[in-house]
């Protein structure tokens, strides 16, 4: 689904924007004009005469629509057309500055489970704020922004009742599991056309919604899903020892470490502790009681937090 548009229009001849409907806010000296265009959740139009530009850039979704739970392809014409009409101008041939894709991924576990087990890849930089108590992630380089977050916890944050009333004639529950995944394309020419630019037209062709299920999957692959233990399937096997054991190991693999090197650390942690509390026969006891465990871990060959699958069938299931 495309989501957030930033998109500028070159003026030609005597092409102007009507602008009666819409609310001024600001003038620069640089001559740029900003305008508010209302609708479920307003928009930006900014005009510069003297350069013969325009931009316009918000949600097209919350626009229209007023969430982006669900969103399609023909809804997202319908919005771009209005805002033409509004205006009296053409917007499909527009260059696209900046644009978000995104799915919702339905997982069995709470979203914040699977956004806390994913770290950034290599040239990223992950976003992490506090206050977002674990339901929000964003990785980050020069040319995208990729966002991972709680979308039920979303809509009950930002939406009021009458709308949450909407977005569940849409397939929400307020109980479901609904991890959204987003791609913002900071620089969509680079990432996904080689350098050319790219029109608003192309964000709604078949060939091109095709490039941009791709390249979402392919951005999820850049993440890095935490590593898990195999979980025993007997009690017996999960007592509080072994349970702090793997907590520890599984919180070292994730380091970069192996088994053998958890093992290593272990051991020089239990020799380093004073001989009058642990005698040598003391700490070669504890050393074989924590071999025992550590023998028992194996390591999962896929990562329980891995959405790759999920992602696929997702997209898969996307229509227009």
């Amino acid at each position: 689904m495309i989501d957030f548009i930033e998109i500028t229009k070159h003026l030609q001849g005597k092409d102007k924007p009507f602008l009666g409907h819409l609310q001024p806010e600001a003038v620069y000296s640089s001559g740029w004009q900003t305008y508010s265009i209302t609708g479920c959740e307003n928009m930006e139009l900014r005009v510069n005469e003297t350069t013969g530009l325009m931009n316009l850039k918000g949600s097209v979704m919350y626009f229209w629509k007023g969430h982006n739970f669900t969103f399609s392809k023909v809804e997202f014409i319908e919005g771009i057309k209005y805002l033409e009409n509004l205006i009296r101008l053409p917007l499909f041939d527009a260059t696209v500055d900046k644009f978000e894709y995104g799915t919702i991924i339905q997982t069995e576990k709470k979203p914040k489970e699977y956004i806390q087990h994913h770290r950034e890849g290599k040239g990223m930089k992950l976003y992490s704020n506090p206050k977002d108590k674990g339901h929000f992630k964003a990785f980050s380089d020069t040319n995208t922004r990729l966002k991972m977050y709680d979308a039920s916890r979303n809509i009950k944050m930002k939406q009021g009742l009458h709308r949450q009333q909407i977005i569940a004639e849409a397939g929400w529950t307020s109980s479901g599991n609904f991890l959204k995944w987003e791609a913002h394309y900071l620089k969509p020419h680079i990432i996904l056309n080689k350098g050319i630019g790219i029109r608003l037209a192309d964000l709604v062709n078949p060939n091109w919604e095709n490039i941009f299920k791709e390249d979402l999957y392919l951005q999820y692959q850049r993440l890095i899903p935490m590593k898990s233990l195999i979980i025993p399937i007997h009690k017996k096997d999960l007592t509080t020892q072994d349970i702090q054991t793997r907590f520890n190991a599984e919180r070292g693999i994730n380091e970069g470490m192996t088994l053998e090197e958890i093992r290593k650390e272990m051991y020089q942690y239990i020799n380093s502790l004073p001989d009058e509390v642990l005698s040598k026969a003391d700490k070669d006891h504890r050393k074989r009681q924590t071999k025992a465990i550590l023998d028992k871990l194996k390591l999962a060959d896929k990562s329980q937090w891995d959405l790759s699958d999920k992602l696929a069938e997702a997209l898969h299931n996307t229509g227009s």
